[in-house]
């Protein structure tokens, strides 16, 4: 062997030696023995079912507008809790209490807006105690 490969792009490539190998003879086996074999195998027959009936409709998803992911990493503790609150106001859905399911994304911005809330008195305490500590003689 010359250790060169032969070109793909050559014309004059000889592939006569190759070709498919021949598939042996089957002889198709009666469907007695089929059926025989298959009992003795503890695959009984049955009779066809009729046509299955469509899938039932799913209610169309409302969609949310929330399309961001937030990834963070956090206590077991506050895992458990935000799907606990959520499984929470599941279950006021379901009693009709609220008029939506509340996701998880939901919660999250409700905490963030609870957060901003308290932020904003903390804020505004802070605020007021540097004016009266600057009002002060």
């Amino acid at each position: 062997m010359s250790g060169l490969r032969p070109s793909i792009f050559n014309d004059d490539l000889d592939l006569s030696g190759f070709s498919p190998k021949p598939e042996p003879e089957r002889s198709p086996v009666p469907g007695e023995t089929v059926r025989k074999v298959s009992e003795e195998g503890g695959f009984p027959s049955r009779s066809p079912r009729g046509a299955l009936a469509p899938p039932p409709k799913r209610a169309a998803l409302v969609k949310s507008g929330r399309t961001i992911l937030l990834n963070a990493r956090i206590t077991q503790r506050a895992h458990d809790r935000f799907h606990e609150i959520v499984e929470a106001e599941r279950l006021r859905y379901e009693r009709g209490e609220l008029m939506h399911r509340v996701t998880l994304g939901e919660l999250v911005e409700r905490a963030l807006a609870a957060l901003e809330r308290e932020m904003g008195q903390v804020a505004e305490y802070e605020i007021s105690t540097a004016q009266r500590g600057k009002a002060s003689p």
